[in-house]
């Protein structure tokens, strides 16, 4: 029996190793299944070669040529992914898997096709049904050149990894999934390809079906991950009734475009950019080589890095997007989960000093879509070149508007010994591993950087950054901050312009602000990072610390709202949002902040503080004790604010003993929170020696001290007074 589509003997080809049919049938039991479910999907017959020889290979004879080359020219290929499937010295690996894969490559349709739907679809429909550890999974990945996706009919739970089957309890298994609905996920998987390609327009849906893209010609000698190959020719297009099309514009007319234009009118009037949201996920590392992560990694932090600079797009930074370093997770719940509509998915391939990056641009909604899918060799002595290219694909990709003098200075190429660029990207790998032995090496890597070219600023920069956020794990922790500033001034000195000299004013920014008290040089130095890189998180949540000090409290809120814009999902910046409103007094609008903090994070410490801090001020004593206590059983970061609860509650004993016992621990951090409980239960004299403390120890709040609410009773003190008036605070 052959295909549905022309030139092809089988719709399906289910390739299985024989040894996971031996045990029960299940793969016997789940074609069964399947060819149930096909008929009650399909108007049409529906063709199956399932291999039954009890031995791995085909039934006639183990010449492939021969017994292959009819067969496994199927429509649609199947593998039963499972724990002994990924076995490169099996038949079914290397004579079904791999061979299938690289004929689909070269046939007239291509492996991965895409629909007038814009959907991507591969014809390699994977099930799998155990979980498979990591060597399988990149034996896969590396043949597929992309991420494993598959439908999955797995059985997890304590110690068990086993097929799902038709009689399973969802609810005791840990992937909540039933038979039943992956059986029909399989066939509409199967429909959705068949259709999708079918000649017969009475078996097709109201829309346009072609083969192929017309924009992208694939280099059939290479497997591009999401590559669209391009069909031979197009099938005839299924014109929708024009009373449809009247509808369809009646409805856009009268819902849509008003909506649009309304939301085009006040975006307009308040001056603000539409910008679109992308993420450049973990890059992969398919070279087989795991020494090369550091690559993996430094193209990632660069795409994104050099993305930042243009204002048009709200770039996730690596931070957020590290958790899907080999996700399984399918793209749109990816998406979701970073807010985003755009993501850049890449691996790379090759040697050290001869890479292939493969990369591609996937918009998740409404539909999975590839934009585009390329690949990129890489060379260290030409990575400026490549960036480049990269960058103007994603932009026209995207249709992100530059502005002029975002377009010249991404026209600038910035040229680097190679020998140093690769230096910097093992330096900035190991110092992010947070081990001190790791952190000495990347400290070693960056030296090493800087005997290449001592001119060059960008060792400077990653030494800069290593000191000031990872320093604690050196061996001259207690010398890190000095270190930090000593090295971003040094790169500065050398070239302010370049991108990276943004993290260099952020170091620099984070010392004046908090412990110089130097507002000028914080300004200037903020300033100058938001111009390299308006898409640095922390420079806006610093800008609203800043802003706070001059009294600016609107400015400041619309600076830490940026800084959620552009992450938001790190819980820091939702829940110093939270604290920011309960400093300022504004307890309401606290709350609904703390409560999206915990859905990033339940546990965040600072978000149950400000939940803590709201109720006490809005009279709910017992809720804000109890929230207060289950922060400090996390950590004792903000432990008077139990201390403040219970003095409102009047409860002065216990808010005497949480005093009390925070100023035991000689810990200047608590000295402002002491000094909160003290001035709540009206001890002037106590409140302002914790001040005095707070200010002998250069803590970070003291130039906030001003606007604490907490201490309002001490507003008109002279003692009070006069220590804010050695701080050389901004005109209002």
């Amino acid at each position: 029996m052959s295909s549905i589509i022309t030139g092809y003997e089988y719709d399906i080809f289910i390739s299985y190793r024989q040894k996971d049919n031996k045990y029960d049938g299940w793969v016997t039991e789940f074609i069964d299944h399947l060819k149930r479910e096909i008929e009650a999907t399909f108007k049409e017959d529906v063709s199956i070669y399932f291999d039954e020889n009890p031995h791995d290979g085909l039934l006639e004879i183990h010449n492939v040529d021969k017994s292959l080359e009819t067969k496994l020219k199927s429509l649609i290929f199947m593998p039963v992914i499972s724990q002994t499937y990924c076995d490169p010295k099996s038949f079914a690996w290397q004579n079904e898997f791999v061979a299938f894969n690289k004929m689909a490559s070269a046939d007239q349709i291509g492996r991965d096709i895409k629909l007038a739907s814009g959907n991507v679809c591969s014809r390699i429909i994977p099930i799998k049904i155990h979980d498979l550890d990591a060597t399988d999974t990149e034996l896969i990945e590396n043949e597929m050149g992309c991420r494993l996706r598959s439908i999955d009919f797995i059985y997890s739970s304590a110690g068990v990894n086993r097929p799902l089957k038709p009689d399973d309890n969802p609810d005791k298994n840990l992937n909540k999934t039933f038979y039943r609905d992956q059986i029909n996920k399989v066939a509409n998987a199967i429909k959705e390809i068949i259709y999708g390609l079918h000649p017969d327009e009475k078996k097709r849906t109201a829309k346009t079906y072609r083969t192929g893209a017309s924009d992208y010609t694939p280099d059939k000698s290479k497997r591009v991950p999401g590559s669209l190959a391009k069909g031979k020719k197009d099938f005839r297009t299924v014109i929708i009734s024009a009373s449809v099309v009247v509808f369809l514009v009646i409805i856009l007319a009268a819902i849509i475009i008003p909506k649009l234009l309304q939301k085009t009118k006040s975006e307009l009037s308040s001056g603000e950019l539409i910008k679109k949201a992308i993420a450049i996920l973990p890059v992969s590392n398919l070279t087989g080589n795991p020494e090369l992560e550091y690559v993996a990694l430094g193209i990632q932090d660069d795409i994104t890095g050099k993305l930042g600079t243009i204002s048009g797009f709200n770039v996730r930074p690596k931070t957020s997007t590290l958790q899907f370093k080999g996700s399984q997770e399918p793209i749109q719940q990816i998406a979701k989960k970073l807010i985003v509509n755009n993501l850049i998915e890449s691996s790379i391939k090759g040697t050290e000093d001869k890479l292939q990056i493969e990369m591609r641009l996937i918009e998740a909604f409404p539909e999975e879509k590839y934009v585009w899918s390329s690949t990129f060799i890489q060379s260290w002595d030409k990575i400026g070149d490549i960036y480049r290219e990269i960058l103007d694909k994603i932009i026209d990709g995207t249709k992100i508007k530059l502005t002029s003098e975002e377009a010249k200075n991404l026209s600038i190429i910035q040229k680097h010994n190679p020998d140093l660029l690769k230096a910097c990207a093992k330096g900035r790998y190991y110092i992010n591993r947070l081990t001190q032995e790791d952190f000495e090496k990347g400290v070693k890597f960056y030296n090493e950087a800087i005997a290449f070219d001592p001119a060059d600023p960008l060792p400077y920069i990653g030494l800069a950054l290593g000191y000031s956020t990872a320093g604690h794990v050196s061996t001259v922790a207690s010398d890190a901050a000095n270190r930090a500033i000593a090295y971003a001034r040094q790169a500065l000195s050398l070239d302010s312009t370049i991108t990276e000299a943004a993290d260099a004013y952020v170091v620099l920014a984070t010392k004046s602000l908090y412990t110089d008290y130097d507002f000028q040089a914080t300004e200037r130095y903020l300033k100058l990072a938001m111009e390299l890189n308006p898409n640095i998180p922390m420079v806006h949540y610093h800008y609203g610390w800043l802003l706070l000090v001059s009294n600016k409290v609107d400015e400041a809120i619309a600076e830490f709202k940026k800084s959620i814009e552009i992450d938001p999902i790190d819980p820091t910046f939702v829940s110093n949002l939270a604290g920011f409103y309960i400093w300022i007094g504004r307890y309401e609008e606290a709350i609904p902040e703390a409560r999206k903090t915990f859905e990033l994070d339940p546990n965040n410490t600072m978000g149950l503080w400000a939940l803590g801090s709201a109720y006490a001020e809005m009279g709910m004593y017992n809720e804000a004790i109890e929230t207060h206590k289950k922060g400090i059983a996390i950590s004792p970061d903000f432990e008077h604010g139990l201390g403040v609860a219970y003095a409102r509650a009047g409860q002065k004993d216990k808010a005497l003993e949480v005093a009390s016992k925070l100023e035991k621990t000689n810990n200047s951090w608590y000295a402002w929170g002491i000094a909160e409980i003290y001035a709540t239960l009206g001890d002037k004299d106590k409140a302002i020696y914790w001040i005095e403390e707070a200010y002998k120890q250069r803590t970070n709040f003291v130039p906030w001290f001003k606007c604490d609410v907490y201490y309002k009773p001490l507003y008109n003190d002279p003692r009070f007074k006069e220590i804010m008036s050695r701080l050389d605070f901004p005109e209002e």
